[in-house]
């Protein structure tokens, strides 16, 4: 096997896709430095499964994506494909036997994080493909690739470091892999086992207690249906007793009904008359009704038609959808029954070998067990013989037995007697002591228990009241901790509004940048000269803040200088700095006259701008230059009339920011301008700096409140709870005390009885002793015949045991083969039915797709036929709701005549009615008898009917249940007694769990089901114990082999590359060969190291050199790549470094980064890395014939 072909894209420097072919035997990767001949190194080693960034010479996975370089973008991923030729047929990959003879491992990564695996262009995992080319002897870990610069730290690498070069010799990295993984499972299994045993505990428990629980329930169940059947006995004769009160009524009923009849004949004559009336008006009605009920229809029947139409076009829509949802299912149906179909043909195969194999061992089976039936008839008769034996043995035994045991009765018992008679006494002296003792005890306690009760009852007074005062101080602590949190978030939300204000003040946010320029220098210092901005020396009322920026305007941004000459510098520094421009005014500015403001009280005026102006007194002349001539006034009617007046010469400014200048101009509108809201923002500042202090002396103040109510509340509780503990302890004193003083009254009681019935017992034990030395005698002469003849009955069974356990043994063996047959045939047979049952499952599943796809094609032929009818339906109910609206309207005409004609046959219904009220009184006395007996045969029916749903209420029983359960033998008072008693006995058992019947079913199967899962584990941890014990042999035994061939070879051609010397390889810790590290001693010709650090580079080179030869001829890697490990070499030992590689690639591939012209030269084949385009890795081949 050999590396056939490396293919790169987007991987480093290699930004192009790049395809490098390689053959069996050596090659070399020439270049200059720093061109990319390293990154094949790296691309090798990412393709066989390397991970850690840093062994890639990247610091993050992405850096091995090109990244781009002045001529080109980066790409967003890397592909690396490697593809390995003359692959041994059956090297398993992904669980798989390979068949193949080239295997191409592909590798990507995506700049967005996404990785990708491919064998043969199929996706699998990494470790899919780690496990592969451990299998196949390829590792980033090991002597596949050796980097550059780092041949020497096989040498100088820790002990424990360079075993791994020989476990990969021994091909027992793989066994490690798989001894953690175990070790893995072992750690695994043991917490679950831990986890299913307390389940397992907790399980029994619950079993235990609903196995008591469901025996309780069982009794339960037993007393109800007794109860059922004697109460529905009992019912049965009471409704039979009803049954016959009733009969007696209704005759009476019948003669009373006559009575009627002839009074109401009477009756009838008068009404006759009225009847007519009556059936006018009724039949009058009816038409009325009729009228109405049609009105009625036909209005319910517009409403459904109506209904109807939106209900069928809401079916006519879904129907289109579902026509398009049944093309996309029934596509997908028949692409699961091509499936279905060829997993049914793998299963009639596999259903053809099973049968064969079960008829074969079922052949064998017939024949084993004739020849078992054989020897179990001989086996049968020898044992009955046995049998026939042992029952006479046994029976003289049991005599015999039964003798000894009778006379040791009798003995036991006249001593039992005689003791008894004496510790009666004894007992009888203790029980009267007694008595006296815990009277005594009984009077005393029953002063102290009282006394507690006197106790508890204060403590608990005290408890009351305490916990009333811990409840107000909660509330009230409470409230005081949410008032405070309002007030603590106030100033946390002022405090930050505050100083975003500030910040924005000390920035001049908002300011020209030449003032910003000027004022807020990054060195704190500013230009001397410069005082203040004119926005921050005035302040004014709110309510005149946009009358004074609109009167002032940009000028609110002014700079206060000492002096013109000041000006001058700041607008130089501005100028300089080209930091824009600013406004500068002198703080004694030229003074200009001006005329007096004449404003002769014209209504509307506010005043002065001046008088609502303060400021320091250093800069009122500016304030008076800039606001001296401007009036404040209510609105622009009041300004236009000012400014018109020909004595005024000021400037007029509204209180909502409009202006007129003295020249004319007028100004107005809603637009801001850069000065505007600097007054307000200033003037918020202030305001907020007051709120804050004020709510952070609030909040300390509301802070140190609370934790004074803490400490009373903690107090408080504290008190609370110590009460609580002296409440509960009192409680469980006096119940302790009370369950005591009811014991020692039993107590009393039970020992003046016992005191009693030791008397009776005396007398009683005299008689018993003197019958039991009459019997004793009797007993002992009848034992010694019967020991006699047991002794020759047992001689003459022991032979016919030692026959019978002669042929029992062979039936066993010979039956022991058959039950192994019997395994094997159930097991095929299971398998057999397991593929039948699967053969089944997938022709039913078969079948029920290819009625579900016709179902949907006939649904979809369905539903169009459907959308034609409902758009015909629609139309026709569409008609109909007009028609009948127009019929709705003509019968509501036909209505209110007819209800007229009502009216009138009413009144005169009236006047006939009371004509006939006389003769109504005389019926209704007839009726009042009537009525009586009435309540008489109601009453018995009622009392039969309650006893009725009482049986169904209380049992669920039917009429026919009762009639069933009725016997007239039976006396109901002795009845209802078993009943009464039933129900007794009922009470007794108290609360019931009915449920625990199932529950205890099931609580038992899981208990059940969790015993077998931990015995399970049990036995998965002792196989997995094993398992261990087994990979540590074999690696143990591979790797000590490995090592001796490698130690030898090594000293080999050590020799050999340092034409003399010795080299050894040793364990330092040979009684642990599986952890133990590799020491190695190398000494040249002619030298003496006692430390592999003495070794020259070249030495040190060549000794590593030497031990990767020594390894490649125990197992010789499919290919090896060398990254400049030559460089150290002299030219003598490049010339023995070639002749060695030559020996080595008869069964190695050999792949060496070189800049040494000697090893050029014998490759048989040559690649040049260049980099033509800057930053961007290019490969040209040259090959040698």
């Amino acid at each position: 096997m050999y590396l056939k072909n490396l293919e790169l894209e987007g991987f480093k420097s290699f930004a192009d896709s790049t395809n490098l072919e390689f053959k069996n035997g050596f090659t070399a990767i020439v270049g200059p430095n720093g061109c990319g001949k390293s990154n094949v190194s790296d691309a090798i080693r990412w393709a066989i499964g390397e991970q850690r960034s840093k062994t890639l010479r990247s610091t993050r996975i992405t850096d091995l994506i090109f990244n781009g370089s002045g001529s080109r973008k980066p790409v967003n991923r890397a592909e690396i494909s490697i593809t390995l030729s003359n692959v041994p047929a059956g090297i398993r990959i992904a669980g798989v036997p390979n068949i193949a003879e080239d295997v191409k491992v592909t590798r990507c990564y995506h700049r967005s994080g996404e990785s990708e695996f491919y064998i043969n262009q199929i996706p699998c995992r990494l470790k899919d493909i780690t496990d592969f080319l451990l299998d196949a002897g390829i590792s980033p870990k090991v002597l596949t690739i050796i980097e550059q610069g780092h041949i020497q730290d096989i040498i100088t690498s820790k002990p424990e470091e360079r075993r791994i070069m020989i476990e990969e010799a021994a091909g027992i990295l793989k066994f490690k892999s798989r001894k953690n993984d175990a070790v893995r499972k072992l750690d695994s299994s043991r917490q679950n086992l831990e986890r299913v045993a307390d389940i397992v505990q907790e399980l029994h428990r619950q079993v235990e207690s609903l196995k008591r629980q469901a025996a309780k329930a069982e009794r339960y169940k037993n007393f109800k249906a007794e109860i059922k059947e004697l109460s529905l006995q009992l019912f049965a004769v009471k409704i039979k007793r009803f049954q016959v009160q009733l009969k007696t009524i209704e005759q009476e009923l019948e003669e009373q009904t006559q009575k009627k009849t002839e009074w109401s004949t009477r009756y009838a004559t008068f009404e006759n008359q009225l009847l007519k009336l009556n059936i006018e008006i009724e039949e009058s009605l009816n038409r009325l009704n009729n009228l109405r009920e049609d009105i009625h229809k036909l209005t319910a029947q517009i409403s459904n038609n109506e209904q109807t139409i939106a209900f069928k076009k809401e079916q006519q829509a879904e129907a289109r959808e579902d026509i398009e949802t049944a093309g996309g299912e029934i596509t997908r149906m028949e692409e699961e029954v091509e499936g279905l179909l060829r997993q049914t043909d793998n299963q009639q195969r596999k259903l053809s070998d099973t049968s064969k194999e079960i008829n074969d061992q079922e052949k064998n089976l017939e024949q084993l067990k004739e020849i078992s039936e054989q020897k179990r008839d001989a086996l049968q008769t020898i044992q009955d013989r046995v049998q026939v034996g042992e029952r006479k043995v046994f029976e003289l035994y049991q005599q015999t037995a039964g003798s000894n045991n009778k006379l040791t009765e009798l003995e036991t018992k006249c001593q039992g007697i005689e003791l008894r008679k004496q510790n009666l006494a004894k007992e009888k002296a203790g029980i009267l002591n007694l008595i006296q003792n815990n009277q005594s005890t009984l009077q005393e306690r029953e002063r102290t228990h009282q006394s507690n009760i006197n106790e508890l009852q204060q403590l608990k007074e005290q408890q009351e009241k305490l916990k009333q005062k811990v409840l107000e101080c909660s509330n009230q602590a409470q409230e005081q901790a949410d008032a405070h949190g309002e007030r603590k978030e106030a100033y946390f939300n002022k405090a930050s509004l505050l100083n975003s204000l500030e910040k924005l003040r000390t920035q001049f946010e908002g300011f020209n940048e030449g003032i910003k320029s000027l004022m807020s220098q990054q060195n704190g210092e500013r230009i001397p000269g410069i005082r203040e901005v004119l926005v921050d020396v005035l302040q004014t009322p709110a309510e005149y803040e946009t009358a004074i920026e609109t009167a002032l305007g940009d000028k609110l941004q002014s700079v206060i200088v000492n002096s013109y000459s000041d000006s001058m510098e700041a607008i130089g520094f501005l100028k300089n700095s080209e930091s824009g421009r600013g406004l500068f005014v002198p703080l004694n500015p030229k003074s200009t006259p001006s005329a007096p403001l004449q404003l002769n009280g014209t209504q509307g005026i506010v005043g002065k701008a001046l008088n609502f102006i303060k400021c320091g007194e250093d800069y009122r002349p500016v304030i008076e230059l800039l606001l001296g001539n401007v009036v404040i006034v209510q609105d622009m009617d009041v300004a236009m009339h000012l400014h018109q007046n020909p004595e005024f010469q000021g400037t007029v400014v509204t209180l909502n920011g409009d202006m007129i200048e003295s020249n004319g101009f007028i100004t107005g509108g809603s637009a801001k301008n850069e000065s505007s809201r600097l007054l307000a923002r200033n003037r918020e500042i202030d305001s907020l700096s007051e709120s804050v202090k004020e709510l952070k002396v609030k909040l300390e103040e509301s802070r140190v409140k609370i934790e004074s109510d803490k400490y009373a509340l903690v107090e408080l509780e504290t008190s609370l709870k110590k009460i609580n503990e002296e409440v509960h302890q009192k409680e469980l004193d006096n119940n302790n005390s009370l369950r005591d003083l009811e014991q020692l009254r039993q107590e009393v009681l039970r020992l003046d009885d016992h005191a009693s019935n030791l008397d009776t017992e005396s007398m009683s034990l005299i008689q018993q002793l003197q019958g039991l030395e009459n019997e004793k005698g009797s007993l002992s002469v009848q034992l010694l015949e019967m020991e006699q003849k047991s002794r020759g009955e047992e001689e003459s069974l022991e032979k016919e045991r030692i026959e019978l356990e002669e042929s029992r043994k062979t039936l066993e063996r010979n039956l022991m083969e058959i039950s192994g047959l019997k395994v094997l045939v159930t097991s095929l047979v299971g398998r057999r039915e397991n593929t039948l049952t699967e053969i089944k499952r997938l022709t039913l599943q078969q079948k029920n797709l290819q009625q579900q796809i016709e179902n949907r094609k006939k649904d979809m032929v369905s539903n169009q036929n459907r959308i034609i009818e409902i758009d015909n339906d629609v139309s026709v109910l569409e008609g109909n709701v007009l028609k009948q609206t127009k019929e709705k309207n003509i019968l509501s005409n036909r209505a209110v005549k007819e209800e007229e004609n009502l009216r009138e046959n009413e009144d005169s219904q009236k006047q006939m009615d009371q004509n006939i009220r006389e003769l109504s009184r005389k019926l209704q006395e007839i009726t009042e008898i009537l009525s009586q007996i009435e309540i008489k045969r109601s009453e018995i029916k009622l009392q039969n009917a309650h006893i009725e749903e009482r049986a169904y209420e209380d049992f669920n029983a039917t009429r026919e249940e009762l009639s069933a359960a009725h016997d007239e033998k039976i006396v109901e008072n002795e009845i209802e007694e078993s009943v009464k008693d039933l129900k007794q006995k009922l009470a007794r058992l108290g609360e019931v769990n009915l449920a625990a019947l199932s529950e205890f079913e099931k609580t038992n199967e899981r208990y059940t089901f969790l015993k077998e899962q931990q015995d399970d584990l049990a036995e998965s941890i002792e196989l997995l114990h094993s398992t261990i014990e087994k990979i540590n042999c074999t690696t143990q035994e591979r790797f000590l082999d490995t090592f001796n061939k490698v130690n030898e070879n090594f000293k080999e051609v050590f020799a050999r590359l340092f034409q003399g010397g010795k080299a050894n390889l040793t364990l330092m810790d040979e009684s642990n060969p599986l952890d133990s590290g590799i020491e190695i001693t190398a000494n040249p010709i002619g030298k003496s190291m006692q430390n592999l650090s003495l070794l020259s580079g070249g030495e040190k080179s060549m000794a590593a050199i030497a031990l990767v030869f020594a390894v490649f001829k125990v197992r010789p890697s499919p290919f090896c790549l060398l990254d400049e490990v030559d460089a150290p070499l002299d030219e003598a030992n490049v010339v023995r470094f070639q002749e060695m590689l030559k020996e080595m690639a008869v069964n190695t591939q050999f792949i060496i980064i070189t800049h040494n012209q000697k090893t050029m030269t014998f490759a048989n084949a040559l690649y040049g890395i260049t980099m033509e385009e800057k930053g961007v890795s290019k490969a040209v081949s040259v090959n040698f014939n």
